[in-house]
């Protein structure tokens, strides 16, 4: 699939779920995360156009959807359950994303510009944010669906690590396609578990044991 497509195939597929989404919530969506998904669909599209002359505006508008989903799911988050992150598989978890987060910035810091750079730092930051939110959601396991949401942070993580590579480094076009299916897989994953999963009250969580 050339990019030629992509541009509009990827745009068309986001507001597909956009409009699922505001379905889904019967009328009653929350603006925050509309927001969020119309800004990644102008991202999308940018980064179909020039990915390389229009990064800066390609990582301000990734990091505003970002931003979006993580103060949507804050309201997930049961902050008297924080010492289920101290799991020895969390801490795994979380230094393996963090070596590759690392792993990829440390390849990309010879390709870009200083202005970019600080951009890729930024939007970094605040994908570690998301993929955080994402883990404790899973791991405080309240949620029947929180696999959803974990599958998403970590479809996202490789979309946004991966795409500069593809973009800077190393282009092929089978790659752009799979960093496209997962970019997907993992915005329709968070639409559904926000639209689908009611938020429960702090009085009414019961504590389930492992």
């Amino acid at each position: 699939m050339e990019k030629n497509t992509l541009i509009y195939f990827t745009p068309v597929v986001i507001f597909t779920l956009l409009l699922k989404y505001i379905n889904i919530t019967k009328g009653k969506p929350n603006y925050l995360y509309i927001i969020g998904l119309i800004a990644i669909i102008i991202s999308d599209i940018l980064t179909f156009k020039d990915f390389d002359k229009l990064f800066s505006w390609i990582t301000i508008l990734t990091s505003i959807y970002l931003i979006c989903s993580s103060l949507i799911l804050k309201q997930y988050l049961n902050k008297s359950k924080l010492e289920n992150i101290l799991f020895l598989s969390v801490l795994i978890g979380l230094l393996l994303a963090s070596y590759i987060i690392y792993s990829v910035l440390d390849l990309l810091i010879k390709h870009l510009s200083n202005t970019n750079l600080v951009y890729t730092i930024m939007i970094t930051f605040i994908l570690i944010t998301y993929v955080i939110s994402c883990a404790i959601i899973y791991i405080n396991d309240y949620y029947d669906n929180a696999t959803l949401i974990l599958t998403s942070g970590i479809f996202c993580m490789f979309h946004i690590a991966l795409t500069p590579i593809n973009e800077f480094i190393y282009f092929t076009q089978t790659f752009t396609v799979l960093i496209t299916i997962t970019h997907v897989i993992s915005i329709y994953l968070c639409m559904k578990f926000i639209a689908e999963t009611e938020i429960i009250k702090k009085e009414n969580l019961k504590k389930k044991y492992f």
